[in-house]
């Protein structure tokens, strides 16, 4: 349990890098295409390194398709849909709505398992997580009249869902007999690709700008963002609860507005702040109430 927490600690830090990496090659990359490229590459990596320290490897269909499944709704619609909104959106302000994952979570389990997920913590943080957003959109209200901007903002939102709900099946299939680099490797994979389709799908023309800061942000996003973030999180889904492997998303948007801030000239500003530290809290009661139920 104790090595659990520890990988939960260190995709805290690591994911919450990602979003300033992640702009950073957005800007040379389409996003799609990059989230194939990275996930992609990151996934091959993991299931050859699988395959080299002898794991055994799964092959039943029901499994195979679980993983794929998995992969889908955690990268090709949670990673993709965040990386196309950050062309519009601050990394803070998207790290910020991704730090709502915990609040999906629960959503998705009321509507999955009924009222019985519900207690007053449970909806007071809810409203403050929603309350939170909302004071971070304080001082760029202006923002929503370009559609662009609104256009990222629901893509961020759809991210959120799409993650969570990729979260909830991985932990209700709960692959604790197979080999998490196998488990991470084949979701990377299958997401990767699924992100490739889509790219030349609905943007094949789309320009590359080869540049050596997105060529870094792509290598960084391949070996800590992917192959070793994805590792660590499919270990500890497998080992805590997904509320609790959840928890990453306080420090996350933490380490992602001070990066924003430092490298990417991103405004900071009291509202933004403030925001934050009650959709955090919103965050701990969600979970706090869901632990509290699973005492009872």
């Amino acid at each position: 349990m104790t090595r659990a927490y520890l990988a939960l600690a260190a995709i805290c830090i690591i994911w919450g890098t990602t979003y300033t990496a992640i702009k950073f090659a957005v800007s040379d990359f389409p996003p799609f295409l990059l989230v194939g490229i990275r996930q992609s590459m990151a996934g091959m990596l993991l299931l050859s390194l699988a395959a080299a320290k002898g794991k055994t490897f799964r092959s039943d269909r029901k499994y195979l398709l679980r993983q794929m499944f998995t992969g889908f709704f955690t990268i090709t619609g949670g990673n993709g849909f965040v990386t196309w909104g950050m062309q519009f959106v601050s990394s803070g302000l998207a790290a910020i709505i991704g730090s709502l994952t915990p609040v999906a979570v629960v959503l998705i389990n009321i509507a999955w398992r009924g009222a019985e997920m519900i207690n007053a913590r449970v909806i007071a943080g809810v409203l403050l997580g929603f309350g939170g957003l909302g004071l971070v959109f304080h001082d760029g209200w202006l923002d929503f009249l370009r559609v662009e901007y609104r256009w990222g903002i629901v893509a961020c939102f759809a991210s959120c869902f799409s993650w969570s709900l990729g979260t909830v099946m991985a932990k209700r299939w709960n692959n604790t007999a197979a080999s998490p680099l196998y488990n991470a490797g084949l979701q990377l994979t299958a997401g990767g690709l699924g992100s490739i389709v889509l790219h030349f799908l609905f943007n094949p023309s789309a320009q590359i700008h080869h540049t050596t800061a997105g060529w870094l942000a792509i290598f960084y996003l391949v070996t800590f963002g992917s192959a070793l973030a994805f590792t660590l999180y499919t270990y500890v889904l497998s080992h805590l609860s997904a509320t609790v492997s959840s928890l990453y998303t306080y420090i996350n948007p933490v380490v992602a507005i001070f990066l924003g801030w430092i490298f990417l000239g991103e405004h900071l500003t009291f509202w933004t702040v403030l925001g934050m530290a009650i959709s955090i809290v919103g965050v701990w009661l969600v979970n706090s109430g869901q632990l509290r139920r699973l005492r009872a």
